[in-house]
């Protein structure tokens, strides 16, 4: 952790630690939980208030929540009791802000590492009445960093609202396995759940197997039909002017089908940071360069201090013998004769550059033990520079080379 993110750790601990020992806290966190919001003084005291979950900030005129990830307090969440204005912002009664520095990015990969069952709710209020580890929505600044769950059991509950049935779709592209929770339509929230029906009803909408919604229902009915409707982008032309649509579309297609492991050819390193700015933390990434010797006897492509940055951001560099230009290469350098493994680079090539460099890469990547041949990866490869193809791939080590399936093309060129 930097420096100034553990200096802004403590002051976040030593600001709580001292609302705790504010004689206040109690009655003002009872006054509004139990008499404004109507829960019972049971839960206020036995789940709330023993868990020391709440204080109360008498300068901002609300209740505070440690923001907490994992076991990593990373800042703190307010509830205001009353109107006010914050640093020239007007914050309503009843809204939810956090304090200036706290470190949601952070918390949001603390909570990836520490926990496998995750809820999801609108607010922490609505997330204290579960009773469950989790994180409310208003932590999460940008929908597609919902990826970083996709590892783990999710379940994301919605309020019965009008737009509620899309956002549902909208995360179920994200996290197909995610389990989604509406709240009946005569309950605001959780919380007016938890006052009718107590923690008892609470319980039972968590507990009870919900009906897919029709996001999730359509693409298992998909499943029993004789083909699959999906898009593949074709770019008019190829080369490095498509880099940034392949990876989007890449990325797009890694989340729908939960694949986390993803192969980058990479000659300069240029594409390679690329890749990793758009996938994030959440993937595997893999970057696969030429060979040393690849433009002129002992001459790496790859700088040196680059390899050591892509090392340090969590990639995976592989430089090894090409999988369709080793020694057949050598041999037809020096005969003029063709042998089976560029005939068959020749045969991909077909189908565009980016195609052959794909499949050669997954091959050179099975053989170097960096991906499995029983999980599918996506595979992204280029022409000359850059990147404009990417494949679906069922891996094989290259002695196993018909084994290796192409399932989906994701992206190519048409023209080529």
């Amino acid at each position: 952790m930097k420096e100034n993110e553990i200096k802004n750790t403590r002051s976040f601990d030593q600001l709580f630690n001292t609302m705790l020992q504010n004689k206040q806290a109690a009655e003002k966190a009872i006054n509004y939980l139990h008499h404004g919001k109507n829960i019972d003084s049971a839960i206020v005291y036995d789940e709330l208030l023993s868990k020391k979950l709440i204080a109360y900030c008498p300068e901002r005129k609300a209740l505070a929540f440690p923001l907490v990830r994992g076991f990593l307090l990373v800042g703190i969440q307010y509830l205001t009791l009353e109107s006010l204005e914050i640093n020239g912002r007007i914050i309503k009664e009843g809204q939810e802000y956090c304090h200036e520095g706290s470190d949601l990015e952070t918390g949001l990969f603390s909570i990836q590492k520490n926990f496998r069952d995750v809820v999801i709710t609108y607010g922490i209020l609505d997330l204290l009445s579960t009773g469950l580890e989790g994180i409310s929505l208003p932590s999460l600044t940008r929908l597609k960093q919902l990826q970083l769950f996709s590892d783990m059991n999710t379940t994301v509950c919605f309020k019965n609202t009008v737009g509620s049935e899309l956002a549902a779709k909208k995360v179920l592209e994200i996290l197909p396995k995610a389990r989604i929770i509406t709240l009946p339509k005569e309950f605001r929230d959780i919380n007016h759940l938890l006052v009718e029906r107590g923690p008892e009803g609470v319980k039972s909408l968590f507990a009870k197997e919900e009906k897919m919604d029709k996001a999730r229902e359509s693409k298992e009915l998909r499943k029993d039909e004789a083909f699959e409707v999906l898009n593949c982008r074709y770019f008019a032309n190829p080369g490095p002017r498509n880099t940034e649509a392949t990876l989007e579309a890449a990325l797009e297609r890694a989340k729908m089908l939960n694949i986390k492991k993803i192969l980058v050819s990479s000659c300069s390193g240029k594409t390679a940071f690329k890749a990793l700015d758009v996938f994030g933390s959440g993937f595997s990434l893999i970057i696969v360069t030429h060979v040393t010797g690849f433009k002129k006897p002992d001459y790496q492509e790859l700088p040196e201090n680059e390899r050591r940055l892509l090392l340090e951001r969590g990639a995976a560099v592989l430089t090894a013998q090409h999988a369709f230009g080793g020694i057949g290469r050598a041999f037809r350098n020096k005969t003029g004769t063709y042998q089976i493994d560029e005939i068959i680079a020749y045969t991909l090539r077909t189908f565009g550059q980016g195609t052959k460099v794909a499949v050669e890469i997954t091959l050179m990547a099975a053989d170097a033990g960096l991906i499995r041949t029983d999980e599918d990866v996506i595979s992204l490869g280029g022409t000359a520079r850059g990147v404009d193809t990417a494949l679906l791939i069922k891996p094989a080590c290259t002695h196993n080379f018909f084994d290796l399936k192409v399932k989906e093309v994701i992206c190519k060129p048409s023209e080529f």
